[in-house]
């Protein structure tokens, strides 16, 4: 199978008697331990889908069958007319004489799906007089070479089941939406009775389906022969195209999809291979298997690679295709291994042998196919291929294809980034361990149970963004909302949360807030969900009350972090969404159901991560390419618990490894987002009596990872070459292609943290963003860790990099605050004046924590009033400041201990009244390291920033009034609050605030620069 026509790749990468002596994260790999599936492969004859057989083989699951789907047959004399071209119309297309009769053979056809098990001999299928020339360039199914694909039911001694495709690409989107499909044209029965008796409307309606639905019908049959089939697999490696729509499929038949190749490109080299541009082809070559080249769609590689070996002994194969991609990708080596592998359709093969423990035979052509002078056709385009002739079937000698049952090559566990870490981690915890007396476990403030009163339904409604937080089953003073019968039923209480949300979004007004949308916002809008629980025991039956608030089969549902904790007496469970109203054709997606190497699959109502950009609606083409357009994006992440991604179980280990594991998971899908930086990192942590402990290691993890960097050192070393055979040409002289594979690798991985993402750094320092440990009562799961942030991507392609970030922190005698800003900066027009101005946006993306009474030189409790006005000082230049720009809370989460003395103080303050509110056991945190540490030490206090903010007209006369009234205070504070040293030690939080803040103001006011 293959990916869409365009190329979509990414820049597009506990306590001391839990500890071991020695890490042997670095050296064990993950072992199957999930129950062995039976899976249903998904064939094209190519490559990759044939290879991913094998790794299910190695996870230890079995295969059951083989399915397939192939073109349609053409009348001979359309065949021998577009014998020359290579974009031919799908089948449903055609003239409707010619349908007429293929529609008989069809019906004919259909009764047994095409079952194939035994084929002796020479075998010729009837549509091999047609030669290789009936590929349909279909988006989602590599359909040249599918008249070979009868020999592989005998070649792997399995049962093979095809069908033809019917339908087109209908949906040519990134993602596949389902939701408007009914149940009888979504998963047809589609049994031979109701073949027969199929009217004509309703063949009309299939034929208007996209040709993934023809995936149903098929694998339906299949599953009615094979009822213990509970598994798909799918060659998938970077089509997020071809992965979602087999996803779609797979689900809503109950199968487990499975995708083991998927992001392989950006995975680890496995044990006994050293990082490669080529990496895949080179473990398919250490498997023993053969797969040759049978079309070029490429300018960048030769007709006489043609029937080639990808996956040949002495490389040479593969040396010509890197020298003839890399010219296209001078600076973009993640996309030059994406084509090395043909993913964005360079090339297509034909898998015709491998090892021994799935091939029991091979295929052996003809001596015309393997003549280059005979048997390759060149079409429009330069795209050229191999016009197959006849095959047989030959017995597999145990001497030739024999494999050592260790030769499936599976990628490293960990990156060499968290690897490092662990090590380092480890050696410092084995120096010096931390002890609960030695972190202080806040126990002797005593713990209050949390008032109702502390989780105040809110709403904040910006000109990006609707935020709903806080919602429970309790009643509600909210106009429009009444909600008196309280029931301690946790799925009563999710349905009343759900009529609710639904109330209060309905309740907006269209255009909403003057922004003009061309639609009403819907729950398809929300863009993160925090769903709360006070028992996770409970969490199946809430989560499927939930799922009813979206579409079923509508793609990329919210990012969402899930938890147990300790909520107020009566709520069983809260609620808090964020709703995105940006054009919907903006967002970004990322939700893979697959289980791979890569990260843990989301089976379910939740996306991996959801990409917002930062421009305002009427900025922003409804269908925009936020990397074209160069526009810097939130990213949404979902909570990421310590699974082992291929078996989907919880990492039996130390903390320190589930640690590392899961930020390793929230990680890897910041790099496939493009992720520059988070903001913050936050742990919650599975309640244990040695929390002090784990919360220490926790944040020793955090800065770690920060400061080790993404990329290992350059490999020196030199790969195998060989120079093309057919000669050098201009082209490859331009480019030096002679030495180009000898190049160094490791470039492929997207830097995160990228420290060139701030304005001002000095050499070779790295920005540790804050970080706070929350514990909570239980994780899915019952995980003992859960790594959740927000991320900031496409920082470094704005308009002359004007929006560089910087960050600054500040230090009080009550804790510390914390920030990320950067500046978007647009033209506006003067409706009075035919002037035109620049308009700035500042983001500030803001971390307070709040220290216990016991850690202050005072006993005083902590006054959440002060810490309000500490933070507004935050963004001006000075008390003076005569006024303040305009400003929008867009969201945010409070952490709150349990420790806390007046858990209900913080919602009562206008800037953190609409925060999400997390009760929790305790709370640690610690600052972090900022670039003003390191950059701007020593310039005058307050020099950091000259950006102040303000937020709607209330809070803006509230806030006015408290600057005037504590002035004197606050130029006090100003002088001699704030300290730039390092980052402390982590330590008890009475709190912990996160906030996203979005500031107008004119270009006049603004401390940045264009450099």
């Amino acid at each position: 199978m293959k990916m869409e026509k365009e190329m979509e790749m990414r820049t597009e990468m506990g306590s001391k008697t839990e500890m071991k002596t020695s890490m042997s994260m670095s050296k064990s790999e993950f072992k199957p331990e999930s129950d062995p599936l039976n899976v249903i492969a998904l064939i094209s004859g190519g490559k990759d889908s044939l290879y991913s057989l094998l790794h299910c083989l190695e996870n230890g699951h079995k295969i059951v069958a083989l399915a397939n789907l192939y073109p349609r047959a053409r009348a001979r004399s359309a065949s021998a007319s577009a014998s020359h071209s290579h974009s031919h119309s799908p089948a449903h297309s055609q003239a409707k004489k010619e349908e007429k009769q293929e529609k008989e053979n069809e019906q004919k056809e259909k009764k047994d799906v095409l079952l194939h098990e035994g084929l002796d001999g020479i075998t010729k299928d009837e549509d091999q007089d047609h030669g290789e020339d009936e590929d349909l360039n279909s988006f989602m199914y590599q359909t040249v070479g599918y008249s070979m694909i009868p020999l592989y039911a005998e070649c792997l001694g399995l049962p093979l089941y095809r069908r033809q495709i019917t339908g087109s690409a209908v949906q040519t989107g990134r993602y596949y939406d389902t939701s408007s499909l009914s149940t009888a044209t979504g998963i047809e029965t589609n049994t031979e009775t109701e073949s027969e008796s199929k009217t004509e409307t309703e063949t009309e309606t299939e034929k208007s389906l996209d040709e993934t639905e023809d995936l149903l019908p098929l694998l339906q049959e299949i599953l009615h022969k094979h009822p213990a089939a509970n598994a798909l697999c799918s060659g998938a490696i970077l089509s997020t195209y071809q992965r979602t729509r087999v996803e779609s499929v797979a689900v809503r038949l109950g199968l487990t999809p499975l995708a083991y190749l998927w992001q392989y490109p950006a995975l680890p080299p496995p044990v006994g291979r050293d990082d490669s541009l080529t990496g895949l082809l080179d473990d398919m070559a250490a498997a023993g298997c053969d797969a040759r080249i049978i079309k070029i769609a490429s300018g960048g590689i030769k007709e006489s690679l043609l029937w080639s070996n990808v996956a040949d002994a002495d490389s040479r194969t593969r040396s010509r295709l890197v020298t003839g991609f890399r010219p296209f990708f001078p600076d973009r080596e993640f996309w030059l291994r994406g084509a090395v592998l043909g993913e964005g359709g360079e090339y297509e093969t034909l898998a015709i042998n491998g090892p021994r423990r799935l091939w029991k035979k091979r295929i052996a052509m003809s001596e015309e196919t393997s003549s280059s002078s005979s048997s390759t056709i060149v079409g429009d385009g330069g795209v050229s291929y191999v016009r197959l002739g006849r095959a047989m079937t030959v017995q597999n000698q145990p001497e030739s294809t024999e494999q050592d049952e260790g030769s499936i090559r599976v990628p490293r566990a960990w990156d060499p980034q968290f690897e490092g870490v662990a090590t380092k981690v480890q050696s410092m915890l084995s120096v010096s361990g931390p002890s609960a007396s030695d972190r202080g476990d806040g126990l002797e403030h005593g713990s209050k149970p949390f008032p109702p009163a502390a989780m105040q339904l809110s709403q904040n409604l910006t000109s990006t963004c609707l935020t709903i937080s806080n919602i429970t089953a309790q009643p509600s003073t909210v106009v429009g909302v009444s909600v008196t019968d309280v029931s301690s039923t946790p799925t009563v209480q999710m349905q009343q949360i759900c009529a609710k949300l639904n109330s209060l979004i309905d309740a907006i007004p269209a255009p909403s807030h003057g922004l003009g949308l061309p639609w009403k916002p819907t729950s398809s809008d929300i863009v993160f969900a925090a769903l709360l629980l006070k028992d996770i025991s409970h969490f199946g039956a809430i989560n499927a009350v939930y799922s009813t608030l979206f579409r079923s089969g509508e793609p990329n549902p919210p990012a969402r972090v899930t938890l147990a904790c300790d909520l107020p007496a009566g709520i069983e469970v809260s609620l808090s969404v964020i709703l995105d109203l940006r054009p919907r054709g903006s967002r970004r997606g990322l939700h893979v159901q697959s289980r791979s190497y890569w990260a843990p699959a989301n089976i379910g109502p939740y996306s991996q991560a959801i990409c917002v950009p930062l421009k305002a609606p009427q900025d922003s083409p409804v269908n925009v390419n936020v990397h074209d357009a160069e526009l810097v994006e939130v990213v949404h992440v979902a909570g990421q618990i310590p699974l082992i991604p291929q078996s989907m179980q919880v990492l039996s280990g130390s903390f320190l490894e589930q640690a590392v594991l899961s930020l390793q998971h929230l990680w890897r899908v910041g790099q496939e987002r493009g992720v520059d930086l988070w903001p913050w990192g936050v742990a919650f942590l599975q309640h244990d009596e040695d929390i002090p402990t784990r919360a220490d290691q926790a944040s020793k993890v955090w800065q770690q990872v920060n400061q080790i960097g993404t990329r290992p050192a350059k490999d020196t070393s030199t790969t195998d070459s060989s120079e093309d055979e057919d000669g050098l040409d201009a082209w490859d002289r331009a480019y030096n292609r002679g030495s180009t594979y000898e190049a160094t690798v490791g470039e492929h991985l997207h830097v995160l943290p990228k420290p060139s993402a701030f304005k001002e750094t000095s050499s070779g320092s790295r920005f540790v963003p804050p970080f706070i440990a929350a514990e909570v009562v239980s994780l899915p799961r019952a995980a003992t860790v859960e790594w959740w942030s927000l991320g900031l991507a496409n920082l470094l392609q704005l308009p002359g990099s004007v929006p560089r970030a910087y960050t600054s922190r500040r230090r009080y005698t009550w804790g510390s605050i914390g920030t990320i800003s950067f500046q978007l900066r647009q033209q506006e027009q003067e409706q009075e004046q035919s002037l035109s101005r620049m308009t700035d946006t500042t983001i500030h993306l803001v971390t307070v924590l709040i220290h216990l009474p016991a850690s202050l030189a005072t006993s005083d409790a902590v006054d959440a009033e002060t810490v309000e006005r500490d933070v507004i000082d935050m963004f001006s230049s000075g008390p003076d400041q005569p006024a303040l720009p305009p400003v929008e809370v867009a969201h945010g989460t409070a952490f709150i201990s349990a420790a806390d003395q007046d858990q209900t103080q913080w919602c009562k303050q206008a800037l953190f009244a609409n925060l999400t509110v997390v009760p929790c056991k305790s709370v640690y945190g610690s600052a972090g390291l900022t670039t003003s540490d390191l950059a701007w030490e020593g310039e005058g206090e307050g020099e950091e920033e000259k950006d102040e903010y303000q937020s709607g007209e209330d809070l803006q006369s509230t806030l006015k009034a408290k600057r005037a009234s504590k002035k004197l205070k606050a130029e006090e504070t100003w002088c001699t609050g704030m300290q730039n040293d390092a980052a402390p030690s982590c330590q008890p939080l009475a709190a912990a605030l996160t906030l996203s803040l979005r500031v107008e103001h004119g270009s006049q006011s603004s401390r940045f620069g264009s450099g």
